[in-house]
């Protein structure tokens, strides 16, 4: 493909990983709201803009795309499960849309793993990360009122950086994550990149620094036990003892009860009037999993439990735990309200028999990239126990779960054959 055509189609991916952060525009649109709620009727044009840009693209390489959409069943099962929630969702009027804005996202996704090597997706999802970095610390200078907490929830987060991203947490989230990113970016560019190494590092060291300012404590957290997983996930490349494996579970374990312990309980315990314990997050599970039992199998449909008074379930939430939880601080417990076992099943085994093929993954490629799997799963699971970043339409972190398990499924196999060639040549 000529040049210009090929650089229009990476600005193309750049700008709708960026979009997928929630970026900008809930900023504008909410301004300094109290309530950061604002209706936003320009995202949902944008993303089925992207999507229908995408399935174009993918019309132009349909045989390459439906190649590597058969390397894995559980994405298109769990993706199934969400569509066909319509059938028994409480909201008929938003499982629709939010089922197919998600298909829009899987089908991005595998897109992405069809046109660029895990490598070149770290180096696209490293500028779209790069730009809200920029973008944030323009904001949080010299647009204050947009860019810092300045007013949302009364005011008791003021000073705390939110930058482009709708609430200081979200952008700590993310800011985790792009660290991640620009870390293995900056260890796996080729030799021939070093002198644009330092914007790698740049993106790194901000990265840390936005997290610092949005004042987000299991974000730092996050932040820290990657660090510390990352050699030892270095170290299982070359060693088969058992001890690698525990101690890698073992901080995850501590990394996991910290985030339950730090995140999010000043907020809650402000709301419930009580100290900082676990007591407001257990009574929030407690209460969904009465809902949940009376729906067990299917769930109450996808993105349809946490919807405020509109939602039965939400609006019970609320008068039980007498304040408006935005969502179950918890990534698992929300699945399994909204697709029931079924979904929060077939998500399980499609992150267990992922995590497997990341350690063949891991000892197969020596190169930084050959960490990623493990490294964004890792990140997953501990956001996961406090927060809910898993099955999401217009997500970034959904798209990047599935361009990674594609391309690992793709680039494998194409190794393997270099292999059997390679081997069959010197005979």
């Amino acid at each position: 493909m000529p040049k210009v055509p090929l650089l229009a189609e990476k600005i193309f991916v750049v700008l709708g990983l960026f979009l997928s952060t929630t970026a900008l525009i809930p900023v504008l649109l909410s301004g300094n709201d109290p309530s950061g709620t604002a209706a936003d009727p320009i995202s949902p044009i944008l993303f089925t803009s992207i999507y229908t840009v995408t399935i174009v693209l993918v019309a132009f390489n349909w045989k390459s795309f439906v190649y590597v959409a058969q390397k894995d069943f559980f994405i298109w099962l769990l993706v199934g499960i969400a569509v066909a929630s319509i059938l028994w969702t409480q909201l008929p009027d938003i499982t629709p849309r939010r089922s197919m804005l998600l298909l829009g996202t899987t089908t991005f996704g595998v897109y992405l793993a069809v046109r660029y090597s895990l490598r070149e997706q770290l180096q696209l999802v490293a500028c779209a990360l790069g730009l809200v970095i920029a973008l944030s610390f323009v904001f949080a200078i010299f647009l204050p009122s947009y860019g810092q907490m300045t007013a949302q929830e009364g005011g008791i987060h003021a000073g705390a950086w939110r930058g482009v991203i709708p609430h200081k947490n979200l952008l700590g989230r993310l800011m985790a994550f792009s660290s991640m990113v620009f870390l293995l970016t900056a260890i796996a560019n080729p030799m021939r990149d070093l002198k644009y190494r330092w914007l790698t590092w740049s993106g790194y060291v901000l990265s840390i620094v936005l997290v610092i300012l949005s004042t987000s404590k299991t974000a730092l957290v996050v932040s820290l036990v990657l660090l510390m997983i990352m050699p030892l996930y270095r170290a299982w490349r070359r060693q088969y003892s058992f001890l690698i494996p525990f101690m890698i579970a073992f901080v995850l374990i501590v990394g996991s009860a910290t985030t339950l312990f730090i995140d999010n309980l000043d907020a809650i315990a402000g709301a419930l009037g009580r100290d900082l314990t676990l007591t407001g997050r257990t009574e929030i599970w407690a209460a969904m999993l009465e809902l949940i039992s009376q729906r067990p199998w299917g769930g109450y449909g996808f993105n349809a439990f946490w919807q405020g008074w509109d939602a039965q379930t939400s609006a019970y939430m609320w008068r039980v735990l007498g304040w408006e939880c935005p969502y179950g601080h918890n990534g698992f417990m929300d699945l399994l309200s909204e697709l029931g076992i079924s979904g929060l099943g077939v998500f399980i085994l499609s992150f267990l028999t992922t995590y497997v093929r990341g350690v063949n993954w891991l000892r197969a490629v020596p190169t930084p990239e050959g960490l990623w799997p493990l490294m964004y799963l890792t990140y997953l699971l501990i956001y996961n126990i406090s927060e809910s970043t898993l099955l999401a339409s217009n997500s970034i972190f959904w798209i990047v779960y599935v361009s990674t398990i594609f391309s690992m499924a793709l680039e494998s196999e194409q190794i393997k054959m270099f292999i059997r060639t390679s081997a069959f040549a010197q005979e």
